[in-house]
C-alpha cells in the first residue's frame, strides 16, 4: 500500500512503518510536502477513550499527478532491458 493506493489516507505511523524512516526525519518531510501542496492532512479523533487524536496524511490532486508521474518515469527509466554495466 501507498499513498497513492490509499484515497482515506494513511496514518504518520503507518507511513513510517512502510517506508522505514525514523520520526525525526519523517514528520518535517511530510510538514514540508504539505507546505508544497503535495500533501493534505486532517486530524482524525481515535474512537478509542484515552488515545489522542491521529493525523491524516493523502495526496493532493497535484500530488497524486506528481506521484503518478514519477511512476511512469522510473517504469520507462528501469526497462528490463536495461542491465548494470560488468565490472
Amino acid at each position: 500500500m501507498s499513498l497513492l493506493d490509499a484515497p482515506q489516507g494513511l496514518y504518520g505511523y503507518e507511513i513510517m512503518q512502510m517506508a522505514g524512516i525514523k520520526p525525526g526525519t519523517l514528520y518535517p518531510m511530510l510538514a514540508r510536502l504539505e507546505d508544497r501542496g503535495i500533501l493534505v492532512s486532517h486530524w482524525q479523533e481515535s474512537g478509542v477513550e484515552g488515545r489522542p487524536p491521529r493525523h491524516i496524511y493523502s495526496l493532493s490532486a497535484a500530488g497524486r499527478i506528481l506521484a503518478k508521474s514519477l511512476i511512469d518515469e522510473n517504469d520507462s527509466t528501469f526497462a528490463p532491458q536495461l542491465k548494470p554495466e560488468s565490472l
